[in-house]
């Protein structure tokens, strides 16, 4: 059985309200000093806090003692008018569908599309269980509808289960159109880089590419520092695996794109393993998502470990997928759904897991 609770704005205030308990699970409501609602699913061994009107972003996740979100200039979520950089600190937000990346020049779309800071019509709660046991769930349906061009529905859910410090994602694409829907999809997750640790994934380093893009209009000091590092990157691009500011520039930021390898399971994984010995991880299936973009940026506004950004085609905006072929199409009353999961490993099963990588 499971319990589906249905949320409106008006029940939300700044003083934090449980909507279900059930074991050591639970789910509660507030508003930031902002005004963006906000709902909290938690375990026994912690939280994420999403935003479940404004692109079901995850703005907060802390597992296991640690707080895991990217640091940014934003304590607390703004409305954003136009585009997700008014409000930019979240640790996972859905990009896409009609555009997805960074536009060039010629481009009309806002950066990363319409997901996420789009609108939803209905949002939801859920309690249950299954095989893998007990869980509490926020989810919702955000409605994309321009007349003669496109009619989808995107729905994503965020579950977490009563023993986890990882969350599983899902994300579904209904095309209500009488007409193939054109889509792009990246999953934007945010990590907090952490000096000393390893990245560890299963890319090999030959299909690792470091993306010259450093703005001309950056300080030439510190542009020069960044190009001198993406020159050895590309002679080497294992050395970004130990993560360490004194000796790396991410200033803008850099991009990469990774061509992952499978498991048995058709699971692709990706860990940042702390000197503590915990690990943020990612697990995503390649034959789903087959682009792994990783973003780092490292400046005193902005730090962040964009490991891996799950993805189904570049960042470099829509011109550019459509010149290379990257669109994908869904037809006419189909569906599609991705999966991640991501989160934190304790040092045992970090250990495991990075024994299974190599």
């Amino acid at each position: 059985m499971v319990v589906k609770v249905n949320l409106y704005q008006p029940q939300f205030s700044e003083a934090k309200k449980t909507i279900i308990e059930n074991a050591t699970l639970s789910a509660a409501t507030f508003k930031y000093s902002t005004g963006i609602e906000a709902v909290t699913l938690q375990n026994s061994k912690g939280y994420v806090t999403l935003l479940p009107f404004m692109g079901q972003m995850i703005w907060e996740m802390e597992f296991l003692g640690h707080d895991m979100k990217m640091k940014s200039i934003y304590k607390e979520p703004l409305k954003c008018k136009d585009f997700y950089g008014e409000s930019y600190g979240c640790f996972l937000m859905h990009c896409g569908l009609t555009a997805m990346g960074n536009p060039t020049a010629a481009d009309t779309h806002t950066p990363h599309g319409e997901l996420p800071i789009g609108e939803y019509s209905e949002v939801y709660v859920l309690n249950g269980e299954d095989e893998k046991g007990k869980y509490i769930a926020l989810s919702g349906v955000y409605r994309y509808m321009r007349a003669f061009e496109h009619n989808y529905e995107f729905i994503p859910e965020c579950r977490l289960y009563e023993d986890a410090s990882t969350i599983e994602m899902t994300m579904t694409i209904n095309n209500r159109k009488d007409m193939p829907l054109e889509y792009f999809y990246l999953c934007h997750i945010n990590y907090r880089p952490v000096d000393g640790s390893r990245l560890i994934y299963t890319a090999k380093p030959e299909n690792i590419t470091a993306h010259h893009e450093v703005p001309d209009n950056y300080p030439a000091q510190l542009a020069k520092k960044t190009n001198d590092y993406l020159d050895k990157l590309d002679q080497d691009p294992s050395i970004m695996n130990v993560v360490d500011k004194e000796t790396q520039s991410y200033a803008p930021e850099i991009v990469f794109t990774c061509k992952y390898d499978a498991d048995a399971n058709g699971d692709a994984h990706t860990m940042q393993l702390m000197p503590d010995g915990y690990a943020c991880y990612v697990k995503h299936r390649p034959e789903e998502l087959p682009f792994g973009v990783r973003w780092i940026a490292r400046t005193e506004d902005e730090d962040a470990m964009g490991m891996v950004l799950p993805a189904t085609a570049q960042h470099m905006g829509y011109l550019y997928c459509k010149e290379h072929g990257l669109e994908k199409y869904l037809q006419s009353g189909e569906s599609i759904t991705f999966h991640i999961t991501t989160g934190i490993l304790s040092p045992e099963e970090s250990q495991e897991m990075a024994a299974k990588i190599q």
